[in-house]
């Protein structure tokens, strides 16, 4: 399985690849919205999941969800938002622009790889490392 993380904060990329090496996955990151969509252009088809921060530069993670959202060729990868934004409304608009979960920065490994699992439909860390 492949796990694309993009944030621009290169601590959180690494914090987040430390957190997600139990489930054995190849960990992808890009610093922005811009990189990640030319990696996934470049990785077509190839990317298992995203877990997405909202505030960067360039390009943010709204803006991002919701270009990806509208491709065909993205458009079913699931999109986990991991972000400091907090607020309601920005809460709801990622999930009807379609990312499947939104956890608020700090977070725990026990939160991450549950939502992780909760977003590709898995039922057990077995069933996880197959994909």
């Amino acid at each position: 399985m492949r796990i694309l993380s993009v944030d621009d904060s290169l601590t959180i990329r690494q914090t987040i690849q430390n957190m997600v090496e139990v489930l054995d996955v190849d960990f992808i990151e890009a610093e922005n919205g811009d990189i990640a969509l030319k990696l996934l252009e470049s990785l077509e088809g190839r990317i298992d999941l995203i877990l997405l921060d909202w505030e960067m530069p360039v390009m943010n993670g709204y803006d991002f969800l919701v270009t990806i959202k509208k491709d065909k060729r993205f458009r079913s990868i699931p999109v986990i938002m991991l972000t400091q934004v907090s607020q309601k409304e920005k809460m709801i608009s990622a999930i009807k622009a379609g990312a499947k979960q939104y956890i608020t920065k700090p977070f725990t490994n026990e939160d991450l790889i549950i939502k992780i699992m909760q977003a590709l439909n898995i039922d057990n860390l077995e069933d996880l490392k197959k994909i």
